[in-house]
């Protein structure tokens, strides 16, 4: 009997855990699309030091994607990242070859700073074939240029992408950045 209890225990334990974990971070699909968001507090460490890191994440070359039209501010940095999509087949049925696009918005206070991605859409090269927002069901060119099945490999292309922008975030403002002194 008590062999049960403790294991009730540990299971609703577990399960807590589980929860908190998952709510650190919110994927979101809103009227504006699929938005993935998440506060993180870094205890000590200003508001300049944190928009520092920031900007410093946004001009930092990154090989598999491209930061453009990257602009911040004195509490905020913005940036549009574009990765590289093609279909892996070699003569593809569904030529999708474009790119991915999103929006990405790192916003500081003291001690925190929340990072957004969101306006995930995908952009063929060819342009007939463009998927367009990816939180949509249907591609906004139509399911005879790119069927369901494509469509669902490119918007997990997509998240997967998103997933990768969001480690170098969190990477890059755990670093420090080397700050000139004002001392001369």
């Amino acid at each position: 009997m008590i062999m049960k209890h403790k294991n009730f225990l540990l299971v609703c334990l577990m399960v807590l855990m589980f929860c908190q974990n998952n709510f650190a971070q919110q994927s979101i699909a809103t009227d504006d699309g699929f938005t993935i968001t998440e506060i993180i507090i870094k205890d000590s460490v200003s508001v300049k030091e944190l928009t520092g890191r920031a900007t410093a994440w946004a001009q930092k070359k990154h090989p598999k994607y491209e930061k453009v039209n990257a602009v911040g501010g004195t509490s905020k940095v913005e940036a549009d990242v574009e990765f590289k999509i093609k279909p892996k087949e070699l003569n593809p049925s569904h030529d999708f070859t474009g790119k991915i696009i999103m929006h990405v918005k790192i916003e500081t206070k003291d001690g925190k700073y929340k990072y957004t991605i969101n306006k995930i859409r995908h952009i063929a090269d060819n342009g007939k074939h463009s998927g367009g927002d990816i939180s949509k069901d249907i591609a906004e060119c139509g399911s005879m240029f790119l069927p369901e099945m494509t469509w669902k490999k490119i918007k997990g292309e997509a998240i997967k992408d998103a997933n990768i922008v969001v480690e170098d975030i969190k990477d890059a403002m755990s670093t420090p950045v080397k700050t000139v002194s004002e001392d001369w």
